[in-house]
């Protein structure tokens, strides 16, 4: 397992579960991922919950259950979510969300958050095996831990 297979499959993938903390209590929700130029994104509406408890701790995790694919079981990105106010930023960003009009105006409607994953590390587990490949994207290095 190389880390540049499941950069290519979270590229295709439009779907996540995204962890985030509200005081003690872990919330979790399906959320868009957007893949855009070697990086992960999520975006969200004005006024939801999750943007409190971001502002609160920016530490995030998601998961994905690739169940199209027999070669990987599932994949966990841990990182933090980095508020995005910069309007080029948005402007470029948006090119890549197909149902952006669905939900707001333009890039700098207030109503439109982008979030930018800054992910720490990615953790894949491999069906049958049970091996978890765990990369490390500050270092570079990757574990491979047996279960």
């Amino acid at each position: 397992m190389k880390l540049e297979d499941v950069l290519d499959y979270l590229k295709l993938q439009p779907l996540m579960y995204l962890a985030t903390v509200d005081e003690n209590q872990p919330r979790v929700r399906p959320m868009a991922l957007i893949y855009h130029n070697d990086t992960c994104w999520f975006v969200s509406i004005a006024g939801r919950e999750k943007i409190n408890e971001i502002k609160k701790n920016n530490k995030v995790e998601f998961t994905i259950n690739p169940q199209d694919r027999e070669d990987l079981s599932t994949i966990r990105g841990t990182g933090k979510a980095i508020l995005i106010t910069n309007f080029e930023t948005k402007k470029g960003v948006i090119k890549a969300i197909p149902w952006f009009d669905g939900y707001w105006k333009s890039y700098d409607d207030p109503m439109f958050y982008l979030y930018r994953l800054d992910l720490e590390k990615i953790s894949v587990q491999i069906p049958v095996k049970r091996d978890i490949y765990i990369f490390d994207l500050k270092t570079g290095d990757v574990k491979i831990k047996e279960e």
